[in-house]
């Protein structure tokens, strides 16, 4: 995945599942897996929900992708 297209498609696809789980953020970004640099989402929790997948399918070319899934815990933003 050289630009993210299919983590900004698993974004979009899988956004209202994530935030179901807790999450007050959601991006895309580049993350390591099994070593090599890649495109992923990254999922932001208050606190980090019991059971979270390590990927996000999609099909994408008419084959099944697997995109990293990062889940991580941050605080929610606040004005000051």
């Amino acid at each position: 995945m050289k630009r993210g297209g299919h983590a900004h498609l698993a974004r979009e696809r899988h956004s209202a599942y994530l935030r179901s789980l807790g999450a007050h953020a959601i991006a895309v970004d580049r993350v390591r897996r099994r070593g090599q640099p890649t495109y992923g989402v990254i999922a932001l929790f208050d606190k980090r929900p019991r059971a979270v997948p390590e990927t996000l399918p999609i099909k994408a070319g008419g084959k099944t992708v697997a995109v990293p899934l990062v889940a991580r815990k941050a605080p929610r933003f606040k004005l000051e």
